[in-house]
C-alpha cells in the first residue's frame, strides 16, 4: 500500500501545483483587464454584455479552481505522509 501512496500522493501534489499556478495566471489577467477598463467611477467597462458575462464566469471557474487546487494539494500531502509513515513502519 506504501507505493502506490506515494506515487498517487506525488502526482496529486504535482497536479495541484498546476491548478493553483493555472488559477493564478489567468485570475491575475482578469484583474489587470479590470484595472486597464476601470472608469473615473470605478466602474469595469465592458464592449457587450456578453464579455461581462464572461468576465463573470471566468473569474469564479478560476477561483474554484484554485481553491479545489489548494485541497487536491492537502490530500496528496496526506497521502505522501501516510505512504511515508507505511514505509517507515514496515506496514
Amino acid at each position: 500500500m506504501s507505493i502506490p501512496a506515494l506515487l498517487l500522493g506525488s502526482i496529486l501534489v504535482v497536479i495541484s501545483i498546476l491548478m493553483v499556478i493555472k488559477a493564478r495566471k489567468k485570475t491575475t489577467a482578469l484583474k489587470e483587464y479590470e484595472f486597464e477598463n476601470r472608469s473615473p467611477d470605478g466602474v469595469v467597462e465592458f464592449a457587450s454584455i456578453d464579455l461581462s458575462r464572461t468576465h463573470a464566469a471566468d473569474k469564479g471557474l478560476y477561483t474554484v479552481i484554485g481553491i479545489v487546487g489548494f485541497f487536491v494539494g492537502i490530500f496528496g500531502v496526506a497521502l505522501l505522509v501516510a505512504g511515508f509513515n507505511l514505509v517507515i513502519f514496515g506496514f
